[in-house]
């Protein structure tokens, strides 16, 4: 069956979208400096001039850590469900074939860690997805495999999951927490419907029409992340004033051995004679706001793997100087 696809599609010119890859990361590098700027031209080219494309890399790097997964197994799901459903190939299901196993499975184990912990039913679902589709696709009359890998299997995950998380689906519920409450909840139910065949009639329009959405709306999402970024690092200078000692706060864009210059919190630039500086305090990142405060056992659901399994930072005073 894979094999009357591929010869059934004809191989298409799809170089011009290797060549715009570098164009997206680039927009979100700009548009992430001009929005630093504040729309200002010239504090634009002062940053564009002094600031490392490392620093503004790892802001779109950290990002795509966790939109990749849900792209790639979104993309693998999609394809082969429409295929599964129809037996019709079109641009959807070509793109799910091209993904090679090794790198599901590499999403599914970066997932694990990047994602945070209220995603992973989410994962959990799409993952059993995956799996459920191609012994479909590839075993269509080993009736054994299927009812394991596509029923016994989801609800055994289901069941475990339950039990797992049960006291944060409590906790979630009893807080009026909507949306963790459903992503606790609703994604391991859903898992045994994914991994079967949809009706034919509806198929191309669910399946598309979610991959669309998803191709539309996630350029936004990631560039909405990027926006909040921090690019610069955030410090306060005590300057030497001949009345009365004055803090500046702001973001330090450079600094040699005669000037700093720092970006303030409002969008001025300030050049600071090096002289005038009494001390330099770099002020602690305060993090996001924690959306909920549902927990797992002391460990909050919007933290991930990574975030739980690395050392946590020294805890130290906050100096006054620096902004709450």
């Amino acid at each position: 069956m894979k094999g009357a696809r591929r010869v059934k599609d004809a191989p298409r010119d799809q170089e011009w979208l290797l060549a715009l890859l570098p164009v997206f990361p680039l927009v979100l590098l700009v548009m992430r400096l001009w929005y630093a700027s504040r729309q200002d031209t010239q504090t634009l080219l002062l940053l564009l001039q002094n600031i490392s494309p490392l620093g503004l890399l790892s802001a779109v790097l950290l990002t795509t850590v966790w939109v990749l997964p849900a792209l790639i197994l979104g993309g693998r799901v999609l394809g082969t469900l429409y295929w599964i459903s129809t037996g019709r190939s079109s641009w959807l299901v070509r793109t799910a074939e091209r993904l090679p196993g090794w790198v599901v499975g590499l999403a599914v184990v970066v997932g694990m860690c990047a994602w945070q912990l209220r995603f992973l039913p989410t994962l959990a679902m799409l993952s059993l997805a995956v799996a459920g589709l191609a012994v479909r696709d590839r075993f269509p009359h080993h009736e054994g495999l299927r009812g394991t890998v596509c029923y016994a299997l989801p609800v055994m995950v289901a069941v475990i999951s339950y039990i797992v998380f049960w006291s944060a689906i409590g906790a979630a519920f009893a807080a009026r927490d909507l949306a963790t409450s459903l992503l606790l909840t609703l994604p391991p139910a859903l898992a045994v419907l994914l991994t079967g065949p949809v009706p034919r009639a509806p198929a191309r329009a669910l399946t598309h029409g979610i991959a669309i959405a998803m191709a539309v709306f996630t350029p936004f999402l990631v560039g909405v992340v990027v926006m909040k970024a921090p690019i610069l690092p955030l410090m306060a200078l005590q300057m030497d004033e001949k009345e009365t000692p004055r803090v500046l706060v702001g973001h330090l864009v450079a600094s040699d051995d005669e000037m700093s210059t720092v970006l303030g919190r409002e969008g001025v630039v300030s050049f600071v004679q090096n002289d005038r500086i009494q001390s330099r305090v770099l002020c602690q990142d305060p993090g996001e706001v924690p959306r909920t405060w549902v927990n797992l056992h002391g460990w909050n659901v919007e933290q991930s793997v990574v975030s739980w399994l690395a050392p946590a930072p020294p805890a130290a005073p906050v100096d006054p100087r620096c902004p709450i």
